[in-house]
């Protein structure tokens, strides 16, 4: 993080946005011990308020390269590689006997972080600071660091607490910003089209690498987590290990909420959600192919029953750049305020939301979301929307990118029997711009 970024989340910055009129002054975190019960209760419950957290985040501004992860997180990806984190470029092969506590790589990472030199593989982030915004590095240490009780992150150890194992790309889903190593259905159109792609070629399994011992949190993605019966097999082990305690982390698509998967989730004690939801309705099935949207409102609901820890994460492309505020509104009426709403930025060369050519059309649309209660209440969410419309004015198309991002489209769209212009007309309105 460089000293230009703006952080939204600081004390001051965050009491003003959340405040109610008639609440009082409270110009330090250290003066929230002061503040009415009801208030202290409204930052914690509704806003998501944790005492300390600004604490570590000035601290994390003092160390530009700190990040928790690489001490206390697994992560392997569908390539069997490790890597400090889902976001984090790939370390190294990972193999049955690495060690968590002595792998040489992990140790070098870990002690340039703790003396403020940055990592290469962490790239991604510093570069999401760099640009003003909030990223990863930020997001996770804070989290953590609250939840071991510490608020000083020269305290953390390296302890493997945390597991994000990507080792099934089944899926029912074939979505465009996606890739066939993390779903068997965009493989399967891979290889009609005779396109070249990276299969996923994981030789390890879930239940078998997680320490059910030590385990605090798994993070589940795939694939889609409630079709794999890895997973399944992972919830029914914990169960017989009494471990139904470990805080279970489910991504998922909701078109697929079945019986048997709910009867094993309701034995946990600690279960949130996060849905990948692209876009509202039709956008939502064209981007995420071929999802049901009346399907996904239905399974909205079952796993409400089950908890009300449900986030969203929204892959923000080229493709629903436009198509945000909709769906944005539909999601707070739809779930306990206020959601947190992840707006992340889609990979992939042709996914780019910058390359949408028509900028007064996105940045017009995109200050819709300045209507949003979560624009005004959710500190992160409104710097991510401040975050777009900056780099949408200030971003140069690319012709080139724009004409392979058409011919990628109609590709998939002609396998699919389905059009562009039929889903999203703004979108396919900007061929003129080539």
């Amino acid at each position: 993080m460089n000293a230009g970024i703006t952080l939204m989340s600081k004390w001051q910055e965050f009491y003003d946005t959340v405040k109610a009129d008639n609440w009082p002054a409270c110009p330090t975190e250290l003066d929230f011990h002061n503040l009415p019960t009801e208030i202290k209760k409204e930052c914690i419950d509704r806003f998501k308020y944790v005492p300390g957290r600004f604490s570590i985040e000035d601290q994390l501004v003092k160390n530009k390269a700190f990040c928790i992860m690489p001490f206390i997180h697994l992560y392997i990806n569908e390539f069997n590689q490790t890597a400090p984190c889902c976001l984090g470029t790939p370390i190294k092969t990972y193999i049955q006997d690495f060690d968590f506590y002595t792998d040489k790589d992990f140790n070098n990472i870990r002690q340039s972080m703790r003396d403020g030199n940055p990592v290469k593989e962490c790239n991604a982030c510093y570069s999401l600071e760099n640009q003003g915004t909030e990223s990863g590095r930020i997001r996770n240490t804070i989290d953590w660091a609250i939840k071991l009780q510490t608020t000083n992150i020269n305290e953390i150890e390296t302890k493997l607490r945390y597991y994000d194992i990507r080792n099934d790309n089944l899926c029912n889903l074939a979505c465009r910003t996606c890739h066939p190593g993390a779903s068997t259905q965009l493989e399967k159109e891979y290889k009609e089209l005779n396109w070249k792609f990276k299969p996923n070629s994981t030789n390890f399994k879930l239940s078998e690498t997680v320490d059910y011992d030590t385990v605090e949190s798994v993070y589940i993605a795939g694939g889609e987590p409630t079709l794999m019966p890895e997973f399944t097999k992972f919830l029914t082990t914990a169960i017989e290990k009494n471990r139904t305690d470990i805080e279970l982390k489910i991504i998922t698509n909701a078109t697929n909420v079945n019986k048997n998967i709910l009867n094993l989730l309701t034995k946990f004690k600690n279960i949130s959600f996060t849905l990948s939801l692209d876009g509202y309705g039709s956008v939502n099935r064209y981007i995420r192919w071929p999802s049901d949207w009346d399907t996904i409102v239905k399974n909205i609901k079952k796993l409400k029953s089950i908890t009300s820890n449900i986030n969203v994460n929204v892959t923000v492309s080229i493709y629903n750049i436009t198509k945000l505020y909709d769906l944005v509104c539909f999601l707070e009426l739809a779930l306990p305020y206020p959601p947190t709403i992840l707006l992340n930025q889609a990979s992939g060369k042709y996914n780019i939301p910058f390359n949408f050519p028509n900028k007064d059309l996105a940045v017009s649309r995109l200050e819709l979301l300045k209507n949003t209660k979560s624009y005004h209440k959710e500190p992160f969410f409104k710097e991510k929307v401040d975050y777009f419309i900056a780099m949408i004015n200030s971003s140069v198309i690319d012709k080139k990118n724009l004409a392979g991002f058409f011919q990628y489209t109609d590709a998939l769209d002609d396998l699919r029997g389905i059009k562009l212009v039929d889903y999203i007309p703004e979108l396919d309105e900007c061929r003129r711009y080539l």
